[in-house]
């Protein structure tokens, strides 16, 4: 009998000194030794205190601006920025694009309805009066706004982006965010597909779910978004049979 071969491991791979400052630099924003405003000492200074090149420096400066933590401003020096979600959902939505997958769409639907159905519970108990009023409003214009499927599609997105925004947990608008706007042209698609499907059914939906979220009300606003967004879906897959 082969003896059993030995167990052979990856090599653990020796990161570069850019790397490890960068690395370093992020740990003290993290521990809040500089804080969002806070300019960095001279590349100079860092240089000495870590031990290694300006160039190894500005590296890692380059891979932090790059993650929008460090921002450069010309004359006066590098500081900690403020958090931008907007990155994180840029960078998302950039991934989904090079995915190039046939049925990306449907499957985003699919991530969709479970997001947004928690969603709606949240924003039924946590949505501020202002937030109910806006989302109400939206509602009136979709209805204004009937004859054209541009405007529809718009105001939809808005109206989906607002819930998100009435779990006043940034976290959800972030990460629908990138998923919505690579659905815009679909939302335009679906506003077009009602064709001759009532539109007063689609919004009817957004109008209960909005009365459920006035009046606190999670399980039903958990129960409409669900019933919008299953309508929604059959709706895309319909018209993506058609192409």
């Amino acid at each position: 009998m082969d003896p059993k071969p030995p167990l052979i491991e990856p090599l653990e791979r020796e990161q570069r000194l850019y790397e490890r400052v960068t690395d370093r630099i992020l740990a003290l924003i993290k521990d809040d030794t500089w804080q969002t405003g806070d300019r960095l000492p001279p590349e100079r200074e860092l240089a000495d205190a870590f031990g290694v090149s300006r160039t190894v420096v500005r590296e890692a400066i380059k891979v932090l601006e790059a993650q929008g933590i460090l921002e450069t401003v010309t004359g006066s020096g590098v500081y900690v920025r403020a958090p931008d979600s907007s990155i994180v959902s840029r960078s998302l939505q950039t991934y989904i694009q090079l995915l190039h997958l046939d049925d990306i769409d449907l499957r985003l639907a699919e991530i969709r309805r479970v997001l947004e159905v928690e969603i709606a519970a949240l924003a039924a108990e946590r949505a501020t009066p202002a937030q109910q009023i806006e989302l109400e409003q939206l509602c009136r214009e979709m209805r204004r706004q009937a004859g054209s499927a541009p405007a529809l599609a718009d105001l939809d997105l808005r109206f989906h982006l607002l819930l998100a925004d009435g779990t006043q947990n940034q976290l959800f608008r972030m990460l629908l965010t990138p998923l919505i706007e690579q659905l815009q042209e679909h939302f335009l698609s679906m506003w077009e597909g009602y064709g001759s499907r009532p539109l007063e059914r689609v919004f009817q939906q957004h109008e209960t779910l909005v009365v459920a979220i006035q009046a606190g009300n999670p399980e039903q606003a958990r129960q409409s978004m669900s019933e919008h967004l299953a309508y929604s879906a059959e709706v895309l897959a319909a018209k993506l049979q058609q192409t």
